[in-house]
């Protein structure tokens, strides 16, 4: 199955089956692999399934399943007798040791190191660490001892004892970091008093180790490193010698100016037992900073060896790069991809599926990989076992990791791709960008160069991703979800995610431009209004700064002219989620064009600069609050809200911070459950109870007589009706007794909502409205109709007079105009515990599907003249209807249904959309 697109894709027709066992041959007529001695075959590891696309099956963590993963990948390489040298022995005859230093945790490798140590990292499709014990296997060494500290059980089950490699292998680990020279001193036990050399785990090199240890012999050193001159020394250790080698100065990663030598420390030492007596034990202590300089001012013998041989750290995304083009160029002794060698510097592995005449060198074919036909594998690509590519699909300079799976058309240039990642159709990877594991690139999605994606991650189809995604959990296709921008705070919306936003909204304005800003009083609020505020100015827009102020007052001061647009961030009803809402000069939620020209310029990165005296400036008004409670004053009624008495509960939101001024000019008895005493001093990051709140509240109502009680909402937009006996109001009976008390002359509802509300209005002389789903698009369409009222029936209400967006005070001044002095309980009995009878059910439907399908219905069905195509497909039967609406936001369609038989009806047409889904 291909993941994300609840389809089976077909596989490619696909060449010749390189099985590369006895019997098969390359071009060059080889039936063995290079290396391995005739009779013995490389010990296998099970395969899983060739296009490994089920998610269960990807890497989601390290520990076991990584190791499972790599034992696929590793290929046990057999050393000849005769290329086996025994290095000299150290003094009583014992033999020499290896301590092979593997606790790297390679953070500047991230994110192909998020999941495994460094010393993992494979190149040509083996670990790193396994070409190091590879070369001491051909140098004669028997006894190994590792150190270990980051993720040592990926390690130790890979490797166990040793014995596939005719080693023995001990293990050291550390609790704590413990620095070079301290992990050795941990490990000081297996080493037997005997001289023994020191290599890094995650760095390659052929050096001729025979030759170290006899250049040490000679010099009766303590201590030989092996030096390499290079070409940038400054991310390296310096080392000074004298013409016998004998070392005279130290320098530890030196600025241009301290660089008088280019030979620098590789790591790699030979040292005698007596100097891990230097060492403290279980203190953090290095060899190049500490140890040797000591050894040094001591006066002891330390050489440095010089070496010609292939040396590469295995530091950076780019160093790791050139380590597997220099193994392709066959620049390293010793070391070659696994697999049969077809022509030149192509290799491609036993089960493997491709034409090889595809193929442009150098390039390694993993095990069990397919590579459709008509796929394109360019030079310097390394494709990882169980890997697929399918048709169309171009690939160089890249590598791709285990079980990783790249689809038709899509394009990976200059890239490193994680283990189990899915490139989706048309998908494009571009230089130098790195993916972790198990990360989807969504069809024709682009991550352009540079990016970093880490692990776990979902870009989603058509997304155009120019920044790192680190914490953020996805690429995003759009900005706007639901008429705003929201997420995780400091996961998807962090504050330089809130600085882009505002740069490119400050760059669809014109410079000079006034924006009108404020916030709730969360904690993570306040700091994405920071960000947005200095984004807006760094583009010349001026910012209204109201701080904490209800949402409201916000818009109104947008609608009075003294702003062009408002932005308002609040915490969302999950307490980690942030909402940033953006309003047009009107005051309601900009519109979908508006929302597009945003994320026009946030993709292209096409920021307006401001420079110095055109920067925007932050403006302080002063009282914005009363100058919104007066246009209130003006829309309500004072007559008839006067000497009504309520119970209301806040949440805790700003909205209190305005109800003592609004309940005063409204003179209105109001009994206020919560409290909130500092507008600019944060609320603490609680959830939202209803079901407490409105229990709170239905007691206290009978007990004083009020009218009705209510809950507004932490955002101070909807509000929840308990009426005078106390008994709760359900939103959609609410919204029918104000439609039933007022006989509104224009009413907007959804497409979506029941059709008793149309029918309510119609009964008493009203004309209906139908507007698309979503808030936003309701009260764009409650400004263009002059209506007197709108809603979705979820405790959010619109009323001409006012602001065009749900506001808490102009939605209890109406209920306090209409029940205040009446009985709310008596009109909401008139329709029971509901309104109307519509059922909604969901289709998973994959975002390239949802085109289609929408196409597919209105072929079916358009010729119909009762059919709606506000929002959807609307059918109107003899008795019901039905909706079939894809989501805007998620990869689904919804099928709403009302009838007398509303659920087999919902289920009829569920069926029908999941038919068009599958069909092709």
């Amino acid at each position: 199955m291909c993941r994300g697109s609840g389809r089976t894709r077909d596989t490619p027709r696909l060449g010749c089956c390189h099985s590369g066992g006895p019997g098969s041959s390359g071009r060059d007529g080889r039936a063995r692999l290079q290396g391995a001695p005739e009779g013995q075959l490389r010990r296998q590891a099970g395969h899983r399934c060739a296009d490994g696309r089920a998610r269960g099956a990807h890497l989601r963590a390290a520990g076991a399943g990584a190791v499972a993963l790599l034992r696929r990948v590793r290929s046990v390489v057999s050393i000849r007798g005769d290329l086996r040298r025994r290095g000299p022995p150290a003094e009583g005859g014992q033999t020499v040791k290896a301590v092979i230093m593997a606790g790297g945790q390679g953070t500047r490798l991230r994110p192909l190191t998020s999941n495994q140590p460094k010393p993992m990292i494979p190149i040509v499709n083996t670990p790193c660490m396994e070409h190091i014990l590879n070369l001491l296997g051909r140098h004669g060494f028997e006894e190994v001892v590792v150190t270990l500290q980051f993720m040592p059980q990926v390690i130790q089950d890979y490797f166990g004892d040793g014995s596939d490699w005719g080693m023995k292998i001990h293990y050291s680990v550390e609790d704590a970091p413990l620095g070079t020279a301290g992990s050795v001193k941990l490990a000081e036990e297996h080493l037997d008093d005997g001289r023994f050399l020191v290599i890094s785990g995650d760095a390659l090199t052929d050096v001729d180790l025979g030759e170290v240890l006899g250049f040490h012999e000679e010099r009766e050193a303590e201590v030989t490193m092996v030096l390499k001159s290079v070409e940038n020394p400054l991310e390296f250790g310096i080392v000074i010698t004298e013409e016998d080698g004998r070392i005279s100065r130290f320098l530890e990663k030196p600025a241009w100016g301290q660089v008088f030598s280019d030979t620098i420390n590789t790591g790699i030492y030979v040292l005698e037992p007596q100097v891990l007596e230097e060492i403290p034990e279980n203190v953090e202590y290095d060899f190049s900073k500490e140890l040797f300089p000591k050894l040094l001012s001591g006066g002891r013998r330390l050489y440095g060896h010089v070496t010609e041989s292939y040396w590469e750290d295995i530091g950076t995304l780019e160093q790791y790069m050139k380590a597997q083009r220099d193994v392709l160029d066959g620049r390293v002794r010793g070391v070659r991809p696994a697999g049969v060698r077809l022509r030149e510097n192509v290799y491609v592995g036993r089960r493997a599926q491709v034409e090889d005449e595809r193929l442009e060198g150098p390039v390694v074919i993993g095990e069990n990989a397919r590579v459709s036909p008509e796929a394109e594998i360019g030079p310097y690509t390394v494709l990882a076992p169980n890997t697929v590519v399918n048709a169309g699909a171009r690939i160089e300079r890249s590598t791709i990791a285990e079980g990783s799976f790249i689809d038709e058309g899509a394009e990976v240039r200059d890239a490193l791709i994680g283990r189990s990642c899915y490139i989706q159709a048309r998908a494009r990877i571009l230089e130098r960008s790195a993916l972790g594991d198990d990360v989807t690139v969504g069809e024709g999605a682009t991550v352009a160069p540079d990016v970093k994606i880490f692990p776990h991650k979902e870009i989603e189809a058509e997304a155009n991703v120019t920044q790192s995604i680190i914490y953020e959990s996805t690429g995003i296709r759009t900005l706007f979800r639901g008429g705003m921008v929201r997420g995780k705070f400091n996961l998807e919306i962090t504050p330089e995610f809130a600085m882009r936003f505002a740069e490119s909204l400050g760059s669809t304005l014109e410079p000079g431009t006034i924006v009108t800003c404020g916030r709730d009083s969360s904690l993570s609020a306040r700091v994405i209004r920071y960000s947005i505020i200095s984004g807006l100015n760094a583009t010349g827009v001026n910012v209204r700064d109201l701080r904490a102020a209800h949402v409201g007052v916000v818009r109104h001061d947008v609608r009075s002219g003294k702003s062009s647009a408002g932005v308002y961030v609040r915490q969302g009803e999950d307490p980690q989620e942030v909402q940033i809402l953006l309003y047009s000069s009107d005051a309601t939620p900009v519109d979908e064009a508006g929302q597009r020209s945003v994320e026009k310029v946030y993709v292209r990165e096409e920021y307006r600069r401001a420079f110095l005296g055109d920067i925007g400036d932050i403006i302080y008004p002063g009282r914005v609050v009363e100058q919104y409670v007066e246009r209130l004053e003006r829309a309500l009624d004072r007559e008839r809200t006067s000497g009504a008495a309520l119970v209301v509960d806040f949440s805790g939101g700003v909205a209190e911070l305005v109800s003592s001024l609004v309940f005063r000019r409204l003179e209105v008895d109001a009994v206020v459950v919560s409290g909130f005493s500092n507008a600019n001093v944060a609320r603490p990051e609680t959830g939202f109870n209803l079901e407490e709140s409105l229990e709170r509240v239905s007691r206290i109502v009978p007990t004083v007589g009020a009218a009705f009680g209510c809950v507004v909402g932490p955002t101070g937009e909807d509000v929840h009706f308990v009426d005078d006996a106390g008994a709760y109001v359900p939103p959609d009976v609410m919204f029918a007794s104000f439609l039933q008390e007022t006989r509104p002359e224009r009413a907007v509802i959804p497409v979506n909502l029941s059709e008793e509300f149309a029918e309510l209005v119609r009964r008493n002389g009203g004309e209906v409205i139908y507007s698309r789903t979503g808030f936003g698009n309701l009260s764009q369409k409650f400004a263009d109709a002059h209506a007197d009222i709108g809603g979705m029936a979820d405790g959010r209400y619109l009323f001409a007079g006012f602001i065009p967006a749900p506001d808490c005070f102009v939605t209890i001044g109406r209920a306090l105009e209409v029940f205040g002095h009446a009985s709310l309980s008596r009109v909401r009995r008139e329709f029971g515990k509901s309104v109307g009878n519509v059922v909604r059910r969901r289709v998973e439907c994959p975002w390239s599907e949802k085109g289609r399908v929408m196409r597919l219905l209105a072929e079916k069905f358009g010729s119909d003249p009762d059919v709606v195509l506000t929002d959807g497909v609307k059918l109107n039967l003899d008795g019901g209807w039905v909706l079939m609406i894809p989501d805007p936001d998620h990869p689904f369609f919804y099928v709403y249904a009302e009838s007398e038989a509303s659920e087999p009806l919902a289920a009829e047409y569920s069926r029908l959309v999941e038919e068009l889904v599958r069909s092709t």
